[in-house]
């Protein structure tokens, strides 16, 4: 019955499917894995060779953070109990081509940037030629980075839609939303100053941005505590 009050057209993944499609999604990020350090590999010929492999290491732990990060988030999606139907599975199948594109410009990114920070100890220093290069480096990443978090914020949101409102776990889906929308905004705010006249001015720029998004987080939080006591203060009086 409760099947049927979803509305028609809607197929619920049966327990097998969606393990296939958890399973297929994990793979899939395990591969995004291995794209990021082929990306960036070379034979071996001498020990050369090797120092120079191993000083790659702080770029690939950057990037897979990053990856690892949007693995997390899938997994969390995943233990809410959502809704399996057709749109779900589109939804994480769209996660799982955003990420494989996403690799690309992510790698390109951690290794030049890294390389700046470093005062050119690391490698990546002929990967970017140019702060047009650049520029379109980060708008790529940034709007790739948009995409892939507008993609959770959709996952998130079909979560919340199938449990009722008063259902903690609704409430976590709507946290989880609120926080992808802001990944996605600041995605597109970093890729608008990679292509505005700043970036030859201050290249930081466009990679600082996504500071903001721990930042806002906190903020929400703030202001999340802050209703909370305001509703608890305001508790005693309405029952006067």
């Amino acid at each position: 019955m409760k099947d049927r009050a979803m509305g028609e057209g809607v197929r619920t993944v049966g327990p097998t499917e969606w393990r296939r499609l958890d399973a297929f999604v994990d793979s899939a990020f395990a591969f995004a894995v291995s794209l990021l350090i082929i990306a960036g590999a070379e034979p071996l010929r001498s020990f050369d060779d090797l120092v120079h492999a191993l000083m790659r290491i702080p770029a690939f732990l950057a990037g897979f953070a990053l990856i690892i990060l949007f693995w997390l988030a899938h997994r969390a999606w995943s233990s809410l109990g959502p809704r399996r139907d057709r749109m779900a599975t589109l939804l994480s199948l769209g996660v799982v081509f955003a990420v494989l594109v996403f690799v690309f410009p992510l790698r390109l990114l951690t290794e030049t940037a890294l390389h700046f920070m470093s005062g050119g100890a690391l490698p990546g220093g002929g990967l970017i030629a140019g702060f047009d290069q650049l520029g379109w480096t980060y708008a790529i990443y940034g709007f790739g980075f948009s995409v892939l978090s507008a993609l959770y914020v959709l996952l998130f949101r079909h979560a919340r839609a199938g449990l009722e409102a008063a259902d903690p776990t609704a409430r976590a889906a709507r946290s989880w939303a609120r926080t992808w929308t802001l990944a996605a905004v600041t995605g597109i705010v970093s890729g608008a100053l990679a292509l505005s006249p700043l970036l030859p001015v201050a290249p930081w720029l466009p990679g600082v941005a996504y500071w903001g998004i721990p930042l806002g987080i906190w903020v929400l939080a703030a202001l999340d505590r802050r209703r909370i006591r305001r509703a608890v203060g305001a508790a005693p009086a309405s029952e006067i």
